[in-house]
């Protein structure tokens, strides 16, 4: 079993005064994009990680079967909203797919080819296009530990470098694990429109 964290705590300062999330994409919201690829895949549970608007988001997902979790802390980095959706995933799960809600490219089928590695053993998931690193990233529940007491505040890179003889290198045929949506430049250059 799966949880596949999604996060969505963050400011998404880049954007300016526009919260990405919520921005349009094919008729909804990235968040809402996210959350319905996942829920049409082989993960097991989806737990959003809410902090900045968080209100805002529930409610948009409030019809969506998936947990909530608060991330206080969210202005200290993605770690920490990393953390809160492990502590609040099911204790039966065999890892965890930390998958970023500013990528509205990736479909089911990528999620699933993710999920496709997960044997139960002491694995890190990585995608790759060509020689380029994506996400989302899957740790097994081996790494549980390593995750809660992470310092570095902007993601687990650290511990992935640190445990090089357990990662999978996933290969996928398209560029998606690579597209997310950081400016409003990287908007409008994917032909989107608010």
């Amino acid at each position: 079993m799966i949880s596949a964290i999604v996060l969505a705590a963050g400011t998404s300062s880049r954007m300016g005064q526009k919260n990405k999330l919520l921005l349009s994409f094919k008729g909804r919201t990235f968040i809402q994009q996210v959350v319905e690829q996942l829920l049409q895949s082989k993960v097991g549970e989806v737990i959003v990680v809410l902090g900045h608007e968080g209100d805002e988001i529930e409610q948009l997902l409030s019809q969506n079967k998936v947990r909530f979790a608060i991330n206080d802390n969210y202005k200290s980095g993605m770690t920490s909203s990393i953390q809160v959706g492990v502590k609040a995933s099911d204790l039966q799960s065999d890892g965890y797919l930390i998958c970023l809600s500013d990528m509205p490219f990736l479909m089911t089928e990528d999620y699933n080819q993710m999920c496709a590695i997960v044997t139960g053993n002491r694995e890190i998931g990585v995608p790759f296009y060509r020689h380029h690193k994506g996400n989302p990233v899957f740790f097994s529940k081996h790494f549980k530990n390593d995750i809660l007491d992470h310092k570095a505040p902007e993601g687990c890179r650290a511990i992935v470098q640190n445990n090089a003889q357990y990662i999978i290198k996933v290969h996928f045929d398209h560029p998606r694990i690579l597209r997310d949506i950081d400016t409003m430049e990287d908007y409008e250059k994917a032909g989107l429109t608010p």
